[in-house]
């Protein structure tokens, strides 16, 4: 597994335009939505009275906030425009992805740039109906996991008891959530190589379990450095702290072309 891992890195770290066209695609993603939550809350917050006031007050505040949500529609534009911001984003991510995988698989034959926007003109199509089926399986066994932790929440006697009834759910959930992404992640290798998706989806189900545990080893590193990074950045406050929090955007976007590369070198030995 490490090989593949390997070489997914050198094509990584080589891939400037992926990486990138990755990294500015998250980062104007995070600021557009950082800046609409900023200009949601700074209101809220500085109506809200404080301690400095007295309780009579904040409890004003939290009657006067149920009222507003409960039997007004002021909640309506804020849950518009999260749909928006959800179907854009559902929009734009296999759009990126037909991209990023063609120019994966053509990355000898052309230069990166035309192959990725080659790809998306060719497969964006395709990419747009797995990523929607993609979603209704990934959302679809809330119908039934949602009553489930509910119904162990509210049966506990105390918060610990209800995290211990609600965590093992969500953490199967999250597992299944991968576990999908890696299929469609093989189906897309497949689409942009021109053979049929479904021998992909034949290659990892025949191959799922070092499949798996390539993905367990670079969540492991990734989540290492990531925590390492963290940890850094809060005991060394100073420039050096704002410098690597600043970076870590594009060392984020290089994880991830790194992730998608080892798969597709694993996918390309098959």
């Amino acid at each position: 597994m490490w090989s593949y891992a390997r070489s997914g890195w050198t094509v990584a770290r080589k891939s400037w335009f992926l990486l990138f066209l990755l990294f500015l695609y998250q980062y104007i993603w995070g600021f557009i939505l950082f800046n609409y939550v900023k200009s949601t809350v700074e209101p809220l917050l500085h109506r809200y009275p404080g301690e400095e006031l007295p309780e009579a007050a904040n409890r004003l505040f939290l009657l006067e906030s149920q009222f507003q949500l409960m039997k007004t529609d002021a909640v309506m534009p804020f849950v518009w425009a999260f749909l928006f911001f959800a179907l854009t984003r559902m929009a734009l991510t296999p759009i990126i992805n037909s991209g990023l995988f063609s120019a994966l698989h053509r990355r000898s034959e052309t230069k990166p740039r035309i192959a990725f926007f080659q790809g998306v003109k060719r497969y964006a199509k395709p990419f747009l109906l797995l990523y929607l089926l993609q979603t209704v399986l990934t959302f679809a066994p809330l119908i039934w996991l949602i009553p489930k932790a509910i119904e162990s929440v509210t049966g506990a006697l105390d918060w610990q008891t209800a995290a211990l009834g609600f965590i093992p759910y969500a953490i199967g959930w999250l597992a299944y959530q991968g576990l999908l992404e890696l299929l469609f992640m093989y189906v897309g290798f497949g689409i942009v190589s021109g053979r049929n998706g479904l021998l992909s989806l034949g290659t990892f189900l025949r191959h799922c379990l070092p499949i798996i545990g390539l993905a367990l080893l670079l969540f492991a590193v990734t989540g290492g450095i990531g925590l390492i990074t963290t940890a850094a950045s809060l005991w060394w406050a100073g420039f050096a702290a704002v410098l690597v929090h600043q970076s870590y955007p594009l060392v984020k976007a290089l994880f991830k072309l790194w992730g998608i590369a080892s798969q597709y070198q694993f996918w390309a030995s098959k």
